[in-house]
């Protein structure tokens, strides 16, 4: 089992190198992404909990961010954002490369996580809609801390164009003989990808230890938004199987 072995804000802030905040316990399809890139390059971190739906006070107080991921390399700023994120694995270990050298190509995959990971994307539009499904208090701590303002509808719409794009793109690569989305070669798209269709489809039982209630997340999802196209299983599956260290938890 490839598990994070974690340590406390406190302990965390004295240490040196790199230390990065996961959701604990769970595959958050924003800290998947950056766990699969910062595995993939073979760059050492410490893990630092972050607790869902809870003040994470130590870690706000540190990082300035009560969410997660958030990065933390040596007395330099916190990263939290996905594109940070991306960037700074990168230039620790620049091989194996993540981002496309092809300026056109690096457009092209920095707008592809865009649709997944940023406000309006896939994530967060998939996260209103279970904050409705599952009928959220908005007065609630996870709410406030992640409502974008848009109605479910809106939402909905969000998703499922974000998903016939993703879809669309794996079937012209595909034609071309090509199972990544960007280019001839793996890039941090097909992680973030990888990452984010566990909200349409949760993770096997044995890729990835989780809670059951998180795991039926993806059902309850694809029941709102309609069938999904099986080929961004498939381009999942061959990540997990080609590209991460399975099985492995939060």
């Amino acid at each position: 089992m490839n598990a994070l072995d974690y340590v406390s804000v406190e302990e965390a802030q004295g240490l040196p190198g790199l230390r990065v905040a996961f959701t604990q316990g769970v595959p958050g399809p924003w800290g998947f992404g950056a766990r699969a890139i910062l595995e993939h390059k073979q760059i050492p971190f410490v893990a630092v909990p972050q607790i869902a739906g809870e003040a994470n006070e130590a870690l706000l107080r540190w990082t300035g961010q009560a969410s997660a991921p958030v990065a933390v390399y040596g007395d330099e700023r916190p990263r939290a954002s996905w594109s940070e994120i991306i960037l700074l694995a990168e230039r620790l270990a620049p091989e194996p490369r993540l981002i496309p050298a092809d300026a056109a190509q690096r457009a092209e995959m920095f707008g592809l996580c865009h649709e997944l990971c940023a406000e309006d994307g896939l994530g967060s539009s998939v996260r209103a809609m279970l904050f409705h499904l599952r009928n959220r208090d908005p007065r609630s701590l996870l709410v406030k801390r992640y409502e974008t303002g848009r109605d479910v509808a809106y939402a909905r719409s969000r998703a499922q164009a974000v998903i016939a794009m993703l879809a669309a793109r794996l079937q012209a690569q595909a034609a071309r003989g090509v199972p990544y989305l960007v280019g001839e070669a793996l890039s941090a798209a097909d992680f973030y990808a990888t990452g984010f269709s566990h909200l349409l489809r949760g993770f096997p039982v044995e890729v990835c230890e989780m809670p059951d209630s998180y795991r039926a997340t993806g059902d309850l999802v694809r029941q709102a938004l309609g069938e999904t196209p099986e080929i961004l299983f498939t381009h999942r599956d061959r990540i997990l199987r080609d590209h991460v260290r399975c099985p492995f938890r939060f």
